[in-house]
């Protein structure tokens, strides 16, 4: 009779430990961020800016973070640096998304841009709070995702 305890209480410790262990492997992918990235170039007359967006999004909270980094070159204009993360919120109908910047948090030892010179090369969304900037947003399958605004592709975020 003590084998039969013994093998019964291993085996739902067992089955206790394994579902334990299936859930928090459930729970933790639904709470993660996803993330994808773009490489962009942006030119606005004689200004050239090398840009890398790494977009961290939740999908259950409906928020997320843009990391937004790269060089800024002009002619009449010292190169200088861009790094700042954007943290936002959006709200979604069928594949139109309208992101809402909430918060600008500049990095501002590696920073050397002011403002107005972002603005040039970037939306508003990517520079100031309280901005939106509305994106189409297409899965491409496992790899990423299609950014357009109306019928006009931007660019493809890859995961």
């Amino acid at each position: 009779m003590t084998k039969k305890r013994v093998r019964l209480f291993l085996f739902f410790l067992l089955a206790g430990l394994a579902f334990g262990y299936l859930y928090l492997m459930v729970t933790t992918h639904i709470r993660a961020a996803e993330t994808c990235t773009v490489v962009v170039v942006v030119f606005n007359k004689d200004a050239q800016a090398n840009l890398t967006l790494d977009f961290m999004y939740n999908r259950r909270t409906l928020s997320g973070i843009v990391s937004v980094s790269g060089r800024y070159r002009h002619p009449d204009y010292p190169e200088g640096t861009i790094r700042r993360d954007v943290a936002y919120t959006w709200v979604e109908n069928k594949n139109t998304f309208q992101l809402l910047s909430t918060n600008i948090n500049k990095v501002d030892n590696v920073e050397s841009l002011p403002e107005e010179v972002i603005a040039s090369v970037l939306p508003a969304f990517y520079v100031y709070p309280n901005k939106r900037v509305n994106y189409v947003i297409h899965q491409q399958g496992d790899s990423g995702f299609l950014f357009s605004v109306g019928k006009r592709p931007l660019f493809v975020c890859s995961r």
